[in-house]
């Protein structure tokens, strides 16, 4: 029975860890859906502002030289 109790005892200490992982998993997802939603949110603030004025997107590219 000895051999039982450790199998069971790995298992439940398995189980922990992946919960853990899963937990982690699930965190660094959310991070990155915040993230594209703020990237899909800035994408469209500069699609605007270049169809409001079309030298931003040029001028954002290439500078004007220092004079």
């Amino acid at each position: 029975m000895g051999d039982q109790e450790e199998t069971q005892e790995q298992m439940k200490a398995d189980m922990s860890a992946l919960k853990e992982q899963m937990a982690s998993m699930t965190e660094a997802m959310l991070g990155m859906r915040q993230l594209m939603e703020k990237n899909v949110d800035t994408a469209a603030a500069v699609s605007s502002a270049a169809k409001a004025d079309p030298t931003l997107l040029a001028t954002a590219h290439h500078p004007p030289p220092n004079a």
